[in-house]
């Protein structure tokens, strides 16, 4: 709500840089120049998203209001890069632990921990219990979400997979396709 759905979504493809320097500190990957490069690409991009004002400076004409929608903005922003930066910790944590525990293990570790994070961040966060929806689901409803459970542990299933097998960097890189498969998906459906 304060910051629009392409922004967030461009942020959160961050993630590789992250998870590069993640590997790089704590499991002793070697990070290679063109995966410096591309994750100084990466970040340019972003700078290009937040807009900072430190970068682009800011308008004599904003009033206050539009003050305090920049803050906001840059929280955020904040948060965005924040999930990003969680994000590349969990999956330098998956090619830490490579072929030591099944990739199958790693996605129910992920739900059994996800649930009642979910349940309590709900409550405290949002200040209400609306993880259920309203509870006027129809069966297509239903059905949309069992399809987005099954796409979602398949997803997850196949990055573990490619973490065990591949450095952080490239693995996490491997995810930014993410946007092809989108758009694919887009025209057919």
């Amino acid at each position: 709500q304060h910051l629009p759905l392409p922004d967030a979504v461009t942020l959160q493809f961050t993630t590789p840089p992250f998870a590069a320097i993640f590997a790089v500190w704590f499991a002793g990957e070697k990070w290679l120049p063109l995966d410096m490069l591309g994750a100084v690409v990466c970040l340019l991009g972003v700078m290009l998203i937040a807009h900072p004002a430190w970068l682009f400076g800011s308008s004599s004409e904003q009033d206050e209001g539009d003050e305090a929608d920049q803050e906001s903005n840059l929280f955020a922003i904040f948060i965005a890069l924040l999930g990003a930066a969680l994000a590349g910790m969990a999956y330098m944590s998956v090619r830490m632990i490579g072929d030591k525990a099944s990739a199958n293990v790693m996605v129910l570790y992920y739900g059994v921990l996800s649930i009642p994070i979910v349940l309590f961040g709900s409550r405290v966060l949002l200040d209400r219990w609306s993880v259920w929806g309203d509870g006027s689901f129809t069966l297509g409803d239903y059905l949309l979400l069992l399809m987005t459970g099954f796409a979602g542990y398949g997803g997850q299933y196949f990055t573990n997979l490619g973490l065990q097998r591949e450095t952080a960097a490239t693995g996490t890189l491997a995810t930014c396709t993410q946007i092809v498969w989108t758009y694919i998906f887009e025209l057919t459906f």
